[in-house]
Order: structure tokens, then C-alpha cells, then sequence
């Protein structure tokens, strides 16, 4: 008996110690892998390292299926178009990652979940994870057209479906060659032409007439004019002693519709409007569109401006915001939301850039949800589409003349502060049913009819075509 007693003493402390030994273990397992997250990203972590050099890394495609990255088989990760290199972006030890390298990491490494069974993975099962491959939204053609159309200028493309928000062209100039990143990369960061600032969502530029889109939907809304409403300018529109000429566009001077004033892009006619639409009514009606908020977005985006936040907005600031100067400033992405809006009937589908995970070439479902909401009525975006179609039609866009397709769009000329103007585009196409929304920019290019009209035609037959 006295022997059975000291057996079970001894099995009972040997069963408090192991307690006590698995305790301790996940103390430090919660500690390591719940609360000290901060080191899942420490680049000393060998996890992380070995991430930069991971065979088993996935591929990102375009959406016919082209390789844009790879990894290979010894580790090295592979750039084919440095077209989308601002999308695809890079990965390298010293630099880290951006793009959709930094946006899908977990995805395109095949990282194990998080939470406590993600946590007992890592620690009892040491093998490495397969990812899984990223297909984006990105149409080859249409790529490669924007990309050849803008050429070596600075300046940057965005192509959307507008009827589901996804992206079918991105190009950004420069660019550069995201596999050279260890070689080059100290001069890329230090190059004054920022060649890895994504211009298509980073770049920040006053938007010019495109602009005018946004006005004259809150002119409209508000019943401040319609389209037939005869408007006059007798030369020039002086407001608060701000003199603002209309003899520097055609069918400036004289007596016209609103619409003509649209189409011909009459800025003192806007600067009068505008003025009385308010700093309310403009604020609400940008705000809507997408200004002074961050666009929700797969890659990191700049947040266009209506005004400067110490601006004192006074009269005249508000006569230039409402013709697209003042301190208003828009990224490509934000202008091209404005055209997929009119083309989709009001309705804005927010842009996203990918389109499925897969793995072996088999759909694991999409990375991306569609959303969609309302800016404006479908009628008022009807009114706005011919109002664009109207500017091609009497020879304001002649880039965009393309043979039986019926394009809308809005050129803007856009002071650039030293002396020297942007020119942008923005546009749709078919109008009947849009099936594509762009907008160019052209750093320092000039007049956007004439520079950036051309590049958007280009895009335009390419995403028609396929």
C-alpha cells in the first residue's frame, strides 16, 4: 500500500511538471507568435529573408495569362514588362517590397494562417509553403497600346472597364526594370524623374478643364443652368477684380448654351457659374466624385485636393477650382473615375486591380470584392455624356476620331506653375454602351487635344478591339 501511495505521488508530480512544461511552451508560443507580431517583418527574421528567395513563391499574370513575375529555379524573382512595373512592383532584401509583391505577399507566399492553428503550423511543421499565383484585371493589348502611345513621356494611362471597375491598362513614365533593383536601386531612390513614383495613383496634377466634368454636374444638379441656357461673355468676367478672359478659346466671346460652353470649354463662363454654384455646392458635388478622400484602391494612392488645407477660400479661388486651376489636384486614377462614372450611368464601380487567385491554374476565388455606389443620377450622367460627345464631335479631340465608334471625352490644358502646361484627356467609348474609361496626362506636354487626345484613341481602339 505504502508502495502504491508513492507510486502515485510520482506520477502525480511527473503530471504536474508536464502541465506545467506545456504551460510554459505556449506562454511563449502566444508571446512569439500573438503579441510579438512586430517580428513577422523585422528583416532579420530568417522567415522574411528567405521570402526573397523563395522558389515556391507565386507567379503574377496578367489576365490572358502572361507572365509579368516569376520566380525561378533558384530563387531569383523574374520582371517581364516594365511597363507594369509599377503594378507588379518588386521584391528585394534591402529595398523591401511594393506593388502588388507587397499588396498579395501572403497570398503570392503561401504564408500559413494566422491565429493559434496558423501558429502550431509554423512551429510543428517546418516545410515550406506553396503560394499561390495572382491573375490581374491587366489586358495585355491594352497595355502594351498605352504604353506605346505615351511613349519615353513622363505622364501616365488609366484604362477601366466602368461598367466593373476593373483596370485594364496602368502606365506610369518613367519606369524602371524591378529586377535591377539591387543594382540600381540607390540611384532610382535618389533619380529626380522619380521613376517609381506610380504617377497613375501617386502623381498629383491640377486637373484643367477635365475638371469641368465635375462643375458642370453640380451646375446641372442644382438647376443653375441647363444645357440650352444662353450664357454670355463679352470678352472677359472680372471677378473681385480677378480678370478671367473667354477670347482664348473658340466660341468663347458672344452669346451660346451651356453645353457650347462645355464643349469649347469657356472658362469664364465656369468661373461665373461656378460661383454661384458655391464652395458648398462645388465641395459636395467633388467630394462625391472621389476628392479629398483616399480612393479606396489595391495599390497605395495619393489623395486628391479641391483646395490646399490653410487655403482661405475666397471668391476667386473659387471662380479658378470651378474651370480646374486653383489649388485643385487629382491623381490619373481619380480623373479616370470621373469619366467611368458619366459612361456608367452615374454609378461608380470602384477600380481594382486583380482578378483571381489560382494555383496550378485553378481558380481558389477572387482576391477583390466588387463594390459599386451611387455619385449621381442616371439622368444627370446622361445629360454629362453628351455634353463630352459633344467635344469630340466639333473637333475638340480629333485623336479620338475613330471610324464608326462614337467616343466622349473632356481635354484639359492645365498650368503647371513654371510656365509650361499638363495635358490631359479623359474619355469614353462606345457612348451608346461604354465599355472603356481612360484618362492621359502628359507632364509638361502642352494642349490636351492635340498631345494627350492621341494616346487615348490609341487605348480606345485596342480595348474596342478585343
Amino acid at each position: 500500500m505504502i508502495a502504491l501511495n508513492g507510486f502515485a505521488r510520482r506520477l502525480s508530480a511527473t503530471g504536474t511538471a508536464s502541465l506545467a512544461v506545456l504551460l510554459v511552451f505556449f506562454c511563449a508560443l502566444a508571446y512569439w507568435q500573438v503579441f510579438r507580431t512586430d517580428l513577422a517583418g523585422d528583416d532579420r527574421n530568417p522567415r522574411v529573408l528567405s521570402a526573397f528567395h523563395d522558389p515556391g513563391r507565386g507567379s503574377i499574370l496578367d489576365r490572358d495569362g502572361n507572365i509579368l513575375a516569376e520566380t525561378l529555379g533558384d530563387g531569383t524573382r523574374q520582371y517581364y514588362d516594365a511597363s507594369t512595373a509599377h503594378l507588379v512592383g518588386y521584391l528585394d532584401p534591402r529595398f523591401g517590397s511594393q506593388g502588388i509583391e507587397l499588396a498579395f505577399h501572403s497570398v503570392l507566399s503561401g504564408a500559413v494562417p494566422s491565429g493559434w492553428a496558423g501558429a502550431l503550423s509554423a512551429e510543428f511543421d517546418r516545410s515550406r509553403p506553396k503560394g499561390s499565383d495572382v491573375v490581374l484585371t491587366i489586358d495585355s493589348d491594352v497595355q502594351a497600346a498605352a504604353a506605346i502611345a505615351l511613349g519615353a513621356r513622363s505622364g501616365a494611362v488609366v484604362a477601366l472597364d466602368p461598367r466593373n471597375g476593373e483596370v485594364l491598362a496602368m502606365v506610369s513614365v518613367p519606369t524602371y526594370d524591378p529586377g535591377a533593383l539591387a543594382i540600381h536601386g540607390d540611384g532610382l531612390f535618389a533619380d529626380a524623374t522619380s521613376p517609381l513614383l506610380t504617377r497613375a495613383t501617386q502623381g498629383l496634377y491640377p486637373p484643367g478643364s477635365t475638371f469641368k466634368t465635375v462643375t458642370a454636374a453640380g451646375i446641372l444638379e442644382r438647376g443653375i443652368a441647363t444645357p440650352e441656357t444662353i450664357v454670355t461673355c463679352p470678352g472677359e468676367i472680372v471677378i473681385d477684380g480677378f480678370p478671367i478672359s473667354c477670347k482664348n478659346t473658340p466660341q468663347g466671346v458672344g452669346t451660346y448654351p451651356f453645353k457650347s460652353a462645355f464643349t469649347f470649354s469657356v472658362n469664364a463662363i465656369f468661373a461665373q457659374l461656378g460661383v454661384k454654384l458655391g464652395w458648398a455646392g462645388l465641395t459636395d458635388i467633388a467630394r462625391r466624385f472621389g476628392f479629398d478622400s483616399q480612393i479606396p484602391f489595391t495599390l497605395e494612392t495619393a489623395k486628391s485636393q479641391i483646395h490646399g488645407p490653410d487655403a482661405e477660400t475666397t471668391t476667386v479661388l473659387l471662380a479658378t477650382t470651378a474651370f480646374g486651376q486653383g489649388e485643385l489636384l487629382a491623381t490619373p486614377l481619380q480623373m479616370a473615375e470621373i469619366a467611368a462614372v458619366v459612361a456608367n450611368g452615374g454609378t461608380l464601380a470602384q477600380p481594382r486591380l486583380t482578378l483571381r487567385e489560382q494555383r496550378d491554374g485553378r481558380s481558389l476565388g477572387s482576391l477583390e470584392p466588387a463594390v459599386s455606389r451611387r455619385v449621381i443620377t442616371a439622368e444627370l450622367a446622361a445629360t454629362l455624356r453628351e455634353f463630352m460627345v459633344s467635344v469630340v464631335q466639333n473637333g475638340q479631340a480629333a485623336g479620338v476620331n475613330l471610324p464608326g465608334v462614337v467616343v466622349g471625352g473632356k481635354t484639359g490644358t492645365a498650368e503647371a506653375g513654371d510656365g509650361t502646361s499638363h495635358a490631359w484627356f479623359i474619355a469614353f467609348a462606345p457612348a451608346e454602351a461604354p465599355r472603356i474609361a481612360v484618362a492621359v496626362v502628359v507632364e509638361h506636354g502642352g494642349q490636351g487635344g492635340s498631345v494627350a487626345s492621341p494616346i487615348a484613341g490609341q487605348v480606345i481602339r485596342a480595348a474596342l478591339a478585343r
